[in-house]
């Protein structure tokens, strides 16, 4: 099943999306799309703050009064979620900064069906590679299966693997950090700074000479020898995400 949320406070707007999105949703019916409506970004996120939903898409509107789309994102990416976000707007204004959000998509209004339909194409598909990725950790307690997107990042200590989690756990493993890495490094999100650390790109919020901050407010020392090839990269893979 794929949650998908759409938030607009223009009601004809919010009316022609959801439209566009339930026939995308019966075209695509072995995708089991449930589809979601608000017309501001307070609705939205009482609805998730109360437990009721986690959302795979959101489709934001980015000109809405009480809350922003590109506010309602921060909000989210702030909490390290991971959903695929399509904004919905009508100017390019705020394009860099839908970028620097990891947006999937950036729609003008008026969008057709079939630019639409692009942009979730692109999104459930990057939900589902999300979904399927993971790796089994053997550790102390037996095999374990993680997933991709619940790493932050990874700390090498002695002969150990000190891997943290969204969830604030941290699974320590006895492994080399090229033996996690090779298990690692098709997915694109993954860096290996230094001999000692693994970073989940995905996670990263901020890079400064002095720190690499990640979306759950941890901080890891940036290695100034790494800094010039770690921001290069990013930005190399912000660019592709976008």
């Amino acid at each position: 099943m794929i949650n998908l949320a759409i938030c607009d406070d223009d009601v004809r707007e919010l009316d022609k999306t959801v439209e566009l999105c339930h026939s995308y949703a019966l075209q695509h019916k072995d995708m089991d799309i449930r589809i979601d409506r608000f017309s501001s970004g307070t609705a939205l996120l009482e609805q998730m703050t109360e437990g009721q939903n986690n959302y795979d898409v959101m489709l934001l509107d980015i000109y809405m009064p009480d809350m922003t789309g590109i506010e309602l994102a921060k909000y989210l990416r702030a909490r390290a979620d991971n959903c695929q976000i399509i904004f919905l707007t009508t100017s390019l204004g705020h394009a860099i900064e839908a970028f620097t959000l990891h947006a999937t998509h950036y729609l003008v209004k008026p969008y057709t069906r079939e630019q639409l339909g692009d942009a979730l194409d692109k999104a459930v598909s990057a939900v589902d590679k999300i979904k399927k990725a993971n790796i089994l950790i053997k550790n102390s307690n037996g095999i374990q299966r993680i997933n991709l997107s619940d790493i932050i990042y990874s700390e090498t200590e002695k002969h150990l693997q000190n891997i943290h989690l969204g969830d604030g756990t941290c699974l320590q493993v006895r492994i080399t950090s090229s033996e996690l890495y090779d298990m690692l490094c098709m997915d694109k999100r993954f860096y290996k700074c230094g001999s000692t650390y693994i970073l989940n790109l995905d996670k990263i919020k901020e890079i400064t000479a002095k720190h690499i901050l990640f979306s759950n407010h941890e901080e890891l020392p940036m290695q100034r020898r790494q800094y010039k090839e770690l921001v290069e990269l990013y930005t190399r893979y912000l660019l592709d995400r976008l």
